[in-house]
Order: C-alpha cells, then sequence, then structure tokens
C-alpha cells in the first residue's frame, strides 16, 4: 500500500522579496525540508534550495503532480508577475489571472483544499480620506489598476465560498531593499537630503518586512475563513514625518520633491503610488494583538534598515 503524502507548506514566490522573508520565516518552524515547498521562477535561492523543497516552475505553468507529491495545506500566494510599463503588467497580470484560475480549479478538485493566504497590498484601496479598515471598498491606484486584474479569480473564490481565502494586504513594506532604498536612500546619498514627494502631507502605514513576513504566517495560525486582513505594524505617519525621521538618523537635511518634478522623473504610476494617501487600520484587533511584532518602535527599526541597507549597497 502506497504511503499517503505528508503534508506540505506552499510559497509561491518564494525568491521574490516578499516570498525569501516569508519562506525563511516557515523555515523557523521546522527543520523537515518535506514541510515547507517553496516554487520560484527564474532565480535560483541556495540558501531555500539547502533548507526546502525549492521547485522553479512558473506560475503560469504550475505542475499538477506538485499537489499529489507535497499536497499543500496552506499555500502563501505571492507570486506576482511583474512588468516594467503599464502596457507590460497589464499584459503579465492577464498573464496571472489565467494562471491563477487554473489553480484555482485544481485546488477545487482535492478531497481537501488549502487555506490560501494571497500577499496583495493597500493599493488596492487607492486615495483614502482618513484611516480605512478592511471594509473599505477596492479602488485600485498605481500598480494596483494592473495587478488587481490577477487577483479577481481569488476575490471571486472567496465570495463565492469556494476556498478559504484570506487576502492580505500589506500596507508599505519597509526593508533595505525596495521603495525605501530607490527612492529614499539612493537619493539621499545622491541629493546630500532626504526627499519627501508631492506636499508630504500623504499618510504612510508602514510594515516593517519581518512582520510582514510574520503577519502573513498569523493570517494563517490566528486568522478566521474568508477574512481579509490589513498588514501594518506601526500607526499611520506622514511622508515628510518620515523623511525628517530619517534625516534625522542620518544625519542629513530633507528636501520636498514637487508633484510635476516626480510626474516628470518618474512617470503618473510611480507618482501615484508615492504621493497615495491610504493610511490603514484593522477591524481584527484581538488578532492583531496576538501578534508579537519584531520591532515596537520606529526610530529603531529605521536606523536598523538604514544601517542595513549601507552595507548591502557597499558590498554590492
Amino acid at each position: 500500500m502506497q504511503e499517503k503524502a505528508q503534508e506540505s507548506t506552499w510559497v509561491l514566490g518564494s525568491t521574490g522579496y516578499v516570498g525569501k522573508a516569508l519562506s525563511l520565516e516557515l523555515l523557523k518552524d521546522t527543520n523537515e525540508k518535506s514541510l515547507i515547498t517553496c516554487f520560484g521562477n527564474r532565480r535560483v535561492d541556495l540558501e531555500l534550495m539547502e533548507r526546502s523543497n525549492l521547485i522553479l516552475n512558473p506560475l503560469e505553468e504550475l505542475d499538477e503532480q506538485w499537489l499529489n507529491r507535497f499536497p499543500p495545506k496552506v499555500i502563501y500566494h505571492c507570486a506576482r508577475l511583474a512588468g516594467t510599463s503599464p502596457k507590460k503588467r497589464r499584459e503579465a497580470a492577464l498573464k496571472g489571472e489565467k494562471a491563477n484560475r487554473r489553480l484555482i480549479a485544481l485546488l477545487k478538485k482535492m478531497e481537501k483544499p488549502p487555506v490560501i493566504v494571497y500577499c496583495s497590498g493597500t493599493l488596492m484601496y487607492g486615495p483614502q480620506s482618513e484611516e480605512i479598515d478592511e471594509s473599505a471598498l477596492l479602488a485600485p491606484t498605481a500598480y494596483a489598476k494592473q495587478y488587481a486584474i490577477a487577483e479577481q479569480p481569488w476575490i471571486e473564490a472567496q465570495q463565492e465560498g469556494i476556498l478559504d481565502v484570506r487576502m492580505a494586504r500589506p500596507a508599505w513594506i519597509f526593508g533595505p531593499d525596495s521603495w525605501f532604498l530607490h527612492f529614499f536612500l539612493k537619493a539621499a546619498w545622491e541629493l546630500g537630503a532626504v526627499p519627501y514627494y508631492g506636499d508630504g502631507q500623504q499618510m504612510m502605514s508602514l510594515l516593517p518586512l519581518g512582520d510582514c513576513a510574520g503577519q502573513l504566517k498569523h493570517c494563517y495560525q490566528e486568522g478566521e475563513p474568508g477574512t481579509d486582513y490589513n498588514l501594518y505594524g506601526f500607526a499611520p505617519i506622514s511622508q515628510k514625518e518620515f523623511a525628517e525621521s530619517v534625516a534625522r538618523i542620518m544625519g542629513l537635511p530633507t528636501r520636498n520633491i514637487p508633484l510635476e518634478e516626480c510626474l516628470k522623473s518618474f512617470g503618473e504610476t510611480v507618482t501615484e503610488a508615492l504621493c497615495s494617501n491610504i493610511p490603514v487600520r484593522t477591524q481584527h484587533q484581538a488578532w492583531k494583538e496576538k501578534y508579537q511584532p519584531y520591532f515596537h518602535d520606529l526610530d529603531s527599526l529605521l536606523k536598523t534598515v538604514i544601517d542595513k541597507a549601507a552595507a548591502l549597497s557597499s558590498i554590492s
């Protein structure tokens, strides 16, 4: 009699920015390689290859055999097909939509379908005039205008009760790379001042990268079926205040980059993202309070991330 395959935890997009952090967070819980199955695309990650089942299989070509070999009890979906322009992002999103519908069809055939924790983002809410929770209507802005296309199949599956889909919407994910490195640190090193964009009054809800990974895991471990969760670490702060905090730590002044200059330098999509006002809170306070964050103090977080980014930049 053939032995039943052991259930596994899946991470789709495990070699990406959030997916890698999440994979390493999950690996803290087990030394058994078979219990974590990581799916990447183009990049081979040696650490994940050594410590997990790292499978290089694009989302749009995900092989059904893996559902039988490593049946998932939970799938953390961090696989977002990227594009470098609105046109290319739309093409990628349409490809992602098709891939997600195919995956949903495969999961529906399983005797015991897994929980899905889908990593989305708060740009899906669009500009807001006040703090919002998970009940807010979706009105995607910036990159989310295209990304929403690929997300739609999971929203439909959640609404129809086909699968236990938990939409996780991280705020500004804060680490030594991504938006912070490119639009704040590198700009500060070049300008000799920490920039803030537009009028600087737009509110930001910050989420440390490690706590993004931890709260995604928390969505599965402590979350409720079919429930959405806003992920954030600190109370909202204006971008101008944020830039001033960074500048204080770096020993630099701040510099305003007006909206017109943003549009000229970065284009409409990036400007919408940088100048978006989307402060978030959560309906699920008890769920939030059960989570123990890595950082309680914003200044210590900023210093840690700035030091790490500087070290990584000197190495590269």
